[in-house]
């Protein structure tokens, strides 16, 4: 197993951003422990021209939908049986559920801090079971 410092936001950065107009993706270099971005539009002078094909780099691919709407849920399950539970579990029932959801915690913002601290949590979750499945010992910077 590799032992790596790895910065945490930039990897739950890299878990939680999709490309879904342009070609592109986030890296992690085994040796350094930095997390490389590959995008159209963005300048790649300083990217290693074999990013794709050394297994130096990993790519990391970002959470599916389904994924980040469980944090929600589990998010709505921890706050047991209140209003405010109910109003976010309505508004991942509706259409658009991520849009309805950050609305309506905005509403009641006495939850957003506990939100995005549940958040922070969860990605770092499986920032970890990321880095466990490639082999990779994490010490967050």
């Amino acid at each position: 197993m590799i032992s790596l410092k790895i910065k945490l936001d930039d990897i739950t950065e890299a878990l939680t951003t999709r490309f879904d107009i342009v070609e592109g993706g986030f890296y992690l270099d085994t040796e350094t422990g930095d997390i490389l971005l590959s995008t159209e539009g963005v300048d790649e002078s300083g990217l290693p021209d074999d990013l794709e094909d050394n297994p130096r780099y990993r790519l990391i691919d970002p959470l599916a939908s389904y994924e980040s709407f469980q944090i929600m849920e589990d998010f709505v399950d921890s706050l047991g049986d209140t209003k405010e539970a109910v109003r976010l579990q309505e508004a991942l029932n509706r259409r658009k559920p991520f849009r309805q959801f950050k609305d309506t915690l905005h509403e009641h913002t006495s939850l957003s801090d506990a939100w995005y601290a549940f958040e922070q949590k969860e990605l770092k979750r499986l920032a970890e079971e990321w880095c466990e499945e490639n082999g990779i010992k994490a010490e967050w910077v």
